[in-house]
């Protein structure tokens, strides 16, 4: 049976920061922690709640599941990227297409993209509440955060979608639905100029052209743009030494405070948590001990142990050394999203796109780009995934911490009270 073309695309930007705040038995070891003792009162945390915004980010039992299950997506998805190259991504996203997705496919196809998410026994419909929740409640939690959930059809004018499909998709998942002459090369300017304007410039573009035998293409974009809680000045910026993976000392633009964060340790790791405006997110910074790896740390990771070292964060006072950077990745997501469980929704006669339209349809393609600025006023990350369709034939007492990053680590940005992962990363000094 001959198959149509159909296209898929995610705007996904990812950026994630671990932390953890521990006392250390040495306080000559090579982190530099030296115990100095502040008051219980100002070992607690600050409740950033008094300066909410009014919407607070408030979910189900069931909803709060679906994030964890998201969350250990996340780093199922790290385990499969990461290399020796700093990187960002945006796991988010990427559900999100796969969301709208697992509402146009049946059968074997729509498990297998729930169980790639980490969503096997989620029903759609709640996957669909627990995304419309959230899409709708992220960008208010904060009026110094700005955060972008936007998803976007572009169809070809030769099909139609299925109703159902339509209307779910623009009520979950608040998606606009275009028709576009797919030989026309405007098609191909429409769709980047969507990326662009929703990612604000960060990610100008994600296809060269239109496939004119596509039949669709399906678009997530995810914006952050958050400023420091406690920002670093950028007199204290210096060009610092950033020992890489191959012992190899590199150059870098070394941010610097002496202020209040939470912060724990252990064996393996220092974490800190850097928040942003009044708190509702953060960027949670994981940095490997000397003689520690970036892999080592992330293979004892997962979902529950990131909460965890947040749970057993205090609130030290922390010598912060912290590299400006940027970073962008280009991800092809054929070979990971199979690996995690989704092989079918690649294979032409085999995909079951039945609710999506009248046809037989499978993705030929999907991938993303990403990006992030991390900078002494804050932070901003955005990304563009695209899947390319083709047709069948308690506070503790705390102890004043240095914090130095001059060397690989591994960060995250979080919605701070449902512990969603927007963004996840690395730098190794690039």
């Amino acid at each position: 049976m001959n198959k149509k073309v159909f296209s898929a695309a995610i705007l996904a930007s990812a950026a994630m920061a671990m932390t953890s705040c521990s006392t250390s038995k040495n306080t000559q070891n090579e982190n530099a922690t030296k115990a100095e003792k502040i008051t219980e009162a100002e070992a607690a945390r600050p409740s950033a709640d008094e300066d909410m915004d009014e919407s607070y980010l408030i979910l189900s039992e069931a909803q709060q599941n679906i994030v964890k299950k998201n969350n250990d997506f996340a780093f199922k998805l790290y385990q499969q990227i990461s290399g020796m190259d700093s990187e960002v991504v945006s796991p988010m996203s990427i559900a999100y297409l796969m969301g709208m997705l697992a509402n146009g496919a049946d059968g074997k196809t729509q498990q297998e993209i729930l169980k790639a998410i980490g969503c096997e026994g989620v029903s759609v419909k709640e996957l669909n509440d627990c995304y419309k929740a959230l899409m709708l409640s992220a960008g208010k939690l904060d009026k110094q955060t700005t955060v972008n959930i936007a998803n976007f059809i572009a169809i070809n004018k030769n099909f139609t979608l299925n109703s159902d499909f339509a209307h779910t998709v623009a009520d979950s998942y608040q998606a606009g639905v275009e028709s576009m002459d797919f030989t026309n090369s405007k098609s191909a300017t429409r769709i980047n100029d969507w990326c662009k304007k929703q990612t604000k410039g960060m990610i100008p573009s994600i296809i060269d052209q239109v496939d004119p035998a596509a039949v669709s293409y399906l678009l997530n974009a995810i914006y952050f743009n958050g400023i420091w809680q406690e920002k670093f000045d950028a007199k204290n910026t210096r060009l610092e030494n950033f020992s890489g993976y191959t012992r190899d000392i590199k150059k870098v633009n070394m941010m610097h405070q002496n202020k209040k964060f939470a912060y724990t340790e252990n064996d393996m790791l220092q974490a800190v948590e850097l928040p942003y405006g009044n708190g509702s997110y953060q960027m949670t910074v994981l940095l490997p001990k000397a003689g520690k790896s970036i892999s080592e740390v992330m293979k004892e990771m997962d979902a529950d142990k990131l909460q965890k070292l947040s749970n057993d964060m205090d609130r030290c006072q922390v010598d912060l050394k912290f590299p400006k950077f940027t970073t962008e990745m280009d991800l092809s997501l054929n070979q990971i999203i199979s690996k995690l469980g989704a092989p079918s929704i690649f294979q032409p006669g085999t995909a079951d796109f039945s609710r999506f339209a009248n046809g037989s349809f499978y993705v030929s393609k999907m991938l993303q780009k990403a990006k992030i600025e991390v900078s002494e006023r804050g932070t901003k990350a955005a990304a563009v995934t695209a899947a390319v369709m083709l047709t069948s034939l308690g506070p503790h007492e705390t102890k004043r911490v240095e914090f130095h990053a001059n060397r690989p680590f591994v960060y995250f940005i979080t919605e701070r009270n449902s512990g969603a992962i927007l963004f996840m990363g690395q730098f190794l000094g690039e």
